[in-house]
């Protein structure tokens, strides 16, 4: 794995990540940087969205808004988190806020990671890569 810079162009093959935010220019941006490097990539702009999307397709990846507007990215990794494994219970999640404040809510409510906005692109791919590939980081 790269420890900085630029990150692989295929580095992310074969990993489908789920991007959760309201915010379409977000969704947009994230999509590309995870394709950019290799990965599938589906967007929702909703809680109820995302998990529809979990019900028909294994993501090996949630990365979700934490200030979701409605069922916010807390509450959805609670109910991700209270799924089967083999329904996507086990699934790897980063959780994407303006701040800092929201990191310790989002850890205990089940997320692996926390990024805050605005995402580095490299970093997004790395943790991302550690997740799926590699051990959880440390909290």
């Amino acid at each position: 794995m790269v420890a900085e810079g630029f990150f692989s162009v295929d580095s992310l093959v074969g990993v489908h990540a789920l991007v959760v935010d309201a915010d379409q220019e977000c969704r947009q941006l994230l999509s590309s940087i995870l394709r950019y490097c290799g990965g599938l990539v589906t967007t929702t702009a909703s809680a109820p969205e995302a998990l529809k999307v979990m019900s028909v397709a294994k993501c090996d990846v949630l990365i979700a808004e934490v200030a979701l507007p409605g069922e916010s990215g807390v509450a959805l990794i609670r109910r991700v988190r209270a799924l089967k494994p083999e329904d996507g219970g086990v699934v790897r999640a980063i959780a994407l806020s303006a701040g800092s404040a929201d990191r310790d809510d989002a850890l205990a409510a089940g997320f692996d990671a926390h990024l805050t906005k605005p995402i580095e692109p490299w970093a997004m791919c790395r943790l991302v890569s550690t997740l799926v590939f590699g051990e959880r980081p440390a909290r």
